[in-house]
């Protein structure tokens, strides 16, 4: 499915909406700036077919009535519009919204419904005070539920605080199942998530790793020639004893 709206315009004169033209298909995000607290409301209504413009045109792709447009298409969290009221707590917005989408609401499907979505422990938080990640994480899931949507449009997200580069992926997890969406929201976090999904992916690049040197065969060792056995050393010859010779006889006078 694909949402095209070309040049729309709410207001005499263009001067609650500005001409726009956007466009938002099954299994991606389209992310759109729009400043001031009205126009990304007015926006969203439009894009669901929720508000005629005052000029321009919306079409869908395959046509489809006006009641199956705004059928398909979920407005998440849109101030003053779809936005939960301040002071109710989580869990009691989890149950009306699973009874809006025609599913058990008991108390124990509301908590695994949050266990579910890891929210289990704001269960009893005033929407207000649940943070923006997990805020936009519930909302988005309870309207995906819905029968026939099609289509979600995440409505000034970063109203409430938070790093877009946290709940963004919210919106990538939904498109990845096949949702189109379209994400409106202030000039500085688009700009900022434009810049971060225009940086390419760090890659590693391969080190050049020369194969291993086969092992040489070991040398053999050189053989040893034995030694030659010692002569044994011949034995000295005795040696006589030095006897001195008897003095010769004094002649006979």
């Amino acid at each position: 499915m694909r949402i095209d709206l070309v040049d729309v315009t709410a207001g005499e004169g263009a001067d609650a909406l500005r001409p726009t033209t956007v466009g938002f298909s099954s299994g991606a995000v389209t992310l759109i700036a729009t400043e001031t607290a009205q126009r990304p409301t007015l926006l969203a209504l439009i894009a669901s077919g929720r508000m005629i413009p005052e000029h321009g045109s919306v079409t869908r792709d395959p046509e489809a009535s006006g009641d199956q447009l705004r059928a398909s298409v979920a407005v998440v969290d849109a101030p003053d519009i779809s936005e939960p009221a301040a002071g109710l707590r989580l869990d009691g917005i989890v149950q009306e919204e699973l009874m809006f989408a025609e599913l058990p609401s008991s108390s124990k499907v509301v908590l695994e419904t949050l266990d579910t979505l890891g929210a289990r422990e704001f269960a009893r938080t005033p929407i207000e005070h649940v943070p923006a990640t997990v805020r936009l994480h519930v909302l988005a899931e309870l309207a995906a539920m819905r029968e026939d949507v099609e289509a979600l449009v995440l409505t000034s997200p970063d109203r409430h605080g938070g790093d877009p580069l946290e709940w963004y992926p919210i919106a990538e997890g939904l498109a990845e199942r096949g949702y189109a969406v379209l994400v409106i929201a202030g000039a500085a976090s688009v700009a900022l998530l434009d810049a971060a999904l225009a940086e390419p992916e760090p890659t590693v690049a391969p080190k050049h790793v020369l194969p291993p040197e086969p092992e040489a065969d070991p040398e053999p060792e050189p053989e040893l020639e034995p030694e030659p056995e010692a002569k044994p050393e011949p034995e000295p010859d005795p040696v006589e004893p030095d006897i001195p010779a008897p003095a010769e006889e004094e002649d006979k006078k």
